[in-house]
This record gives C-alpha cells, sequence and structure tokens, in this order.
C-alpha cells in the first residue's frame, strides 16, 4: 500500500497484473488490468491491495514542465489530458497498447533518461491519450493484435516479415498496409522492435551469449543486432544486461 499523497509532478500508471483499489480525490476505484490511469499534480491518491490480490503496476512520473514543452512543440493546439476537469481520469487499454506501454517503461529505466527517449515517451502518450478519426489502437483488428502477440518466439522471430503474414494469415502486402495504418510502422521495424524485445528478455532471464540469442531472434549480424538494440533501448546489451543485474 502506498501513502495517501499528492505531489508537483505528473504521473501515470497501469496494471500489469492482479487487481486493488486506488483511493484518488477522496473517491475509491478497482483498478485491473487494462486500465491506464492519468494523475495530475493536483490529485490527492492512493493504491493498495492485499498480498493475495497480486496486483503489480507500474508507474512513470514527470515534471509538469516537461509535459508542457513537449506540448507546446509539438501540439499546442490539442486539449490537454491532464487538464480535465472529472475527479479521476481512467483509460481503457487493449493488450497492443499494454505492450507498447511495457516497452517504454524498459527503455526509460536507463541512467540519465535520454531526453529523446523522454521526449519520445511523451509524445506518444499523447497520441494514445488523443481520440482520433478510427478509434486509434483500440480499432486494430484481432488478427493483426493476435498475430502481433504470438510473433514473440524465436520459431517465428527468426522467420522475419514472411513468418509475421504467414501467422497473420493475410498476404504480406495486406499485412504491410494494415500495419503501417494501425500501427504506424512498416512490418520490418515491427518484427525488429519484436526481436530486440525477445533480446532483452533473454538478457534479463538468461546468462546465453548476445550472439547466440541474437541468431535465435533472426538477426544474423551481430552488428547489425546492437545498432537496433541500442536503437530501442537507448544503450547497447551487454550494458543493458548488466544493468538489469545491478537492479536485482
Amino acid at each position: 500500500m502506498t501513502p495517501l499523497h499528492d505531489h508537483d509532478f505528473h504521473e501515470l500508471f497501469w496494471v500489469n497484473a492482479g487487481r486493488g483499489q486506488h483511493t484518488i480525490n477522496d473517491r475509491q476505484h478497482p483498478i485491473k488490468v487494462g486500465q491506464l490511469w492519468l494523475i495530475r499534480a493536483s490529485d490527492r491518491h492512493q493504491v493498495s491491495a492485499r498480498k493475495s490480490d497480486g496486483l503489480r503496476v507500474v508507474n512513470v512520473a514527470f515534471p509538469q514542465s516537461v509535459w508542457q514543452k513537449v506540448r507546446h512543440r509539438y501540439f499546442e493546439d490539442q486539449p490537454d489530458p491532464f487538464k480535465h476537469r472529472e475527479t479521476h481520469s481512467v483509460r481503457a487499454i487493449d493488450v497492443a497498447l499494454q505492450g507498447e506501454l511495457d516497452r517504454w517503461s524498459r527503455r526509460l529505466d536507463t541512467p540519465g533518461r535520454i531526453l529523446r527517449l523522454i521526449d519520445g515517451f511523451l509524445m506518444e502518450l499523447h497520441s494514445w491519450l488523443t481520440p482520433r478519426e478510427n478509434g486509434g489502437l483500440t480499432n486494430i483488428p484481432d488478427w493483426l493484435v493476435q498475430a502481433r502477440l504470438k510473433f514473440r518466439g524465436p520459431e517465428f522471430l527468426a522467420g522475419g516479415t514472411r513468418a509475421f503474414a504467414k501467422l497473420a494469415g493475410r498476404s504480406p502486402s495486406h499485412v504491410s498496409r494494415e500495419t503501417v495504418r494501425f500501427l504506424g510502422q512498416t512490418p520490418t521495424s515491427l518484427v525488429n522492435a519484436l526481436r530486440m524485445d525477445y533480446l532483452a528478455n533473454q538478457l534479463t532471464t538468461t546468462d546465453r551469449p548476445i550472439v547466440e540469442l541474437s541468431l535465435d531472434c533472426g538477426v544474423n549480424n551481430l552488428s547489425h543486432a546492437y545498432s537496433l538494440f541500442r536503437k530501442r533501448f537507448g544503450v547497447s546489451p551487454r550494458r543493458y544486461r548488466l544493468r538489469s543485474r545491478r537492479t536485482v
């Protein structure tokens, strides 16, 4: 249980597992997987759960000034989701968006928190929180959501974009169009991102050599694997592994 508190920065959290209670501005609300909570600097809140509830949340906090600078630079003419008038703000998120949030939380967990990563996260956060004509990520076709979820083991990753299209049960050209339309990235960039997520997970849970893990997920050039990993997480695979062990 966290103590009832407020602060001088904005905050958000999402639930990765379990359930619990969220008290915010003197009102109680159940929390569960599939929720994204926005906490304003003026909000007074508390998260609580019993051990048997198995609650696990991921929390990201950032100064109001940083949020305002990003808004001024990129989307000042659009509504500020942190200036809502309601007593609380919670958004429903699907599996795909939860995966994106988890990925960003790992990237942001770096020494120094590189400025471009912070800006990048807040830019994406605004797009996730701003309603769009096509409904945003919640309108992703089920076949694309399921393919993305299943395409995480080495048996698929090694096959690249062809394997992804086969898993999706659609033609490569159709998969390419829909991936760009709904996820804002090409199949190649999506596959490489999932490959690096697999590599990151293996780095923290196994002692297997980096070159072996790279081959596992279909990246045969170690230098290229390092380049892709650094682009996604801001550090080299070796430093990522060392940092995770220091954290533990």
